[in-house]
């Protein structure tokens, strides 16, 4: 991709540098041999113009970019959360009302736990780029068999086997989430480990009152 590049504004240099001479000889009247130097001018002049632009591209902050995407991801995230929020009134089955409000309740963790920190984004990544997606098909093609007033052999199979999908997806969820925090569970704990020990240390140092 790169040598195509290269290629292109290679030609585009050599047709800029070829087309200044019979302009500037014939449409302005200027020498031949100025005209060949002014052809080599112009080409130099757009080469350092590509130099500039491929330098700019390359020193341009690529993590704004990152976050830019980032922030897109979880705008699309919550409207898909959307989705699976209100498909919860259209169940009848408390069971599966329960299975997609936890689902809606961890998903919305997540995005929450990278909308306010988004280098936390690539610990979740699956759950934008794989699993919400899958989620919401599943569960839109779940809610539309249901809503049939008469269900063959082969639907209610694939209800079944639909209901066990989203299962397995809200477990893949607590997994995740789970997984994302383990660091700060870490962390926690190892705080926590150091007051308690700075609080016994405080305890064995403490002035004694001899006084009676």
């Amino acid at each position: 991709m790169k040598v195509v590049t290269f290629l292109k504004r290679l030609f585009i240099v050599w047709a800029v540098g070829t087309a200044t001479i019979p302009i500037s000889y014939l449409g302005f009247g200027v020498g031949i041999g100025d005209s060949i130097l002014l052809s080599f001018g112009t080409a130099a002049l757009t080469a350092i113009f590509f130099v500039f632009k491929s330098a700019r591209i390359a020193y341009k902050d690529p993590y704004r970019e990152e976050l830019a995407y980032i922030k897109h991801q979880a705008r699309e995230a919550r409207k898909q959360l959307k989705v699976i929020s209100s498909s919860r009134f259209k169940l009848k089955s408390i069971h599966m009302w329960t299975e997609l409000s936890k689902l809606y309740r961890v998903g919305k963790s997540i995005v929450d736990m990278v909308e306010k920190e988004p280098a936390r984004y690539k610990s979740v990544q699956p759950f934008f780029t794989n699993y919400l997606q899958a989620t919401v098909t599943v569960i839109e093609r779940y809610v539309f068999l249901l809503s049939k007033p008469t269900k063959s052999i082969d639907v209610k199979e694939s209800i079944h086997e639909a209901e066990n999908v989203i299962h397995e997806l809200s477990t893949q969820y607590d997994q995740l989430l789970n997984s994302a925090l383990s660091q700060d569970v870490l962390s926690l704990d190892v705080e926590m480990k150091v007051l308690k020990q700075h609080f016994q240390n405080e305890e064995e140092y403490a002035p004694i009152n001899r006084m009676k």
